[in-house]
């Protein structure tokens, strides 16, 4: 075989490296210790007990996109958490607040997400202001739906909230740029080995 051959037996392999190093640089580029988690959260609550009056809407459905470190602790923070859907009027901007231990009520683990004028654990009603709350343990580890309560200026005044965790949530989680490049690299890396001439 000539050399030529041989040189042109090569060229194949010059992409792979150039790919496993962008890889290396991406990772590099990673923090070390980073635990910050994004994740998409839909959930529904139904049958809404009342401190007076009808719930003027039964059941309740939203969506949000969170990034937070489930190592920190946060309270009423606005500036991570986007709210994509709500079926109710929110008076103020969206807002949650998380632990690592038990905070009077609350589990170890419970993010609380509601409406920033009054703080995330609470609503203000009787004048209502178009508030709502909602109650996520382990949402880190094992997300399930306690509950969701709000009020509505258009509805009395009242206070409308889930008993016996009458609803659901769904928690997907929302991959890093990173990771998807990376994911990207492999799955090229994958194709360039299996067609690389013998």
């Amino acid at each position: 075989m000539s050399r030529l051959d041989n040189n042109a037996r090569r060229v194949p392999r010059l992409p792979a490296v150039a790919l496993v190093a962008l890889a290396l640089i991406l990772l590099a580029s990673v923090p070390a210790g980073a635990s910050i988690i994004k994740l998409d959260v839909q959930f529904s609550a139904n049958t809404f007990q009342a401190s007076g009056g009808t719930p003027p809407v039964d059941p309740v459905n939203g969506e949000f996109t969170i990034s937070f470190d489930p190592t920190l602790t946060y309270s009423n923070d606005a500036a991570d958490i986007t709210l994509k859907n709500l079926n109710i009027n929110l008076g103020s901007a969206i807002c949650f607040s998380y632990e690592t231990v038990v905070d009077g009520s609350f589990a170890a683990g419970t993010l609380r997400v509601g409406g920033s004028f009054d703080g995330s654990d609470t609503v203000q009603y009787s004048p209502a202001t178009d508030d709502f709350w909602l109650f996520i343990p382990g949402i880190a580890t094992t997300p399930t739906f306690s509950q969701v309560g709000y009020a509505q200026v258009d509805a009395g005044n009242n206070l409308f909230y889930t008993i016996n965790q009458t609803g659901s949530v769904t928690v997907t989680p929302i991959p890093e740029p990173v990771t998807l490049t990376l994911l990207a690299l492999g799955g090229a890396l994958t194709v360039m080995r299996r067609r690389r001439p013998q």
